[in-house]
């Protein structure tokens, strides 16, 4: 792997661990909150009913999720690249 692109590499990593855990703290809990079960094969929130429940801030996630997962990416591997330069490494 080439030594430029390891922060790059270590920034996309991060922003899927960030982006992974807010999916849990937005949709996952929301569902739970209804009294649903998240099906994670599927994606889905189950009520008890058997009814399929979608949040309303639904469609806006895919956008919060995309500004920050962009932006962690960024700041993560700057950051890295900084504390390669100075260990040397790049």
């Amino acid at each position: 792997m080439n030594k430029n692109t390891i922060p790059h590499f270590i920034g996309v990593i991060a922003s899927v661990i960030v982006i992974a855990l807010l999916v849990n703290f937005t949709i996952v809990d929301d569902c739970l909150n209804k009294g649903g079960a998240f099906s994670y094969e599927t994606g889905q929130c189950l009520l008890a009913n058997q009814e399929i429940y979608v949040a309303s801030y639904h469609t806006y996630l895919v956008a919060l999720y995309f500004f920050i997962g962009v932006t962690v990416a960024f700041y993560v591997s700057k950051l890295v690249r900084k504390i390669l330069s100075k260990s040397g490494g790049i």
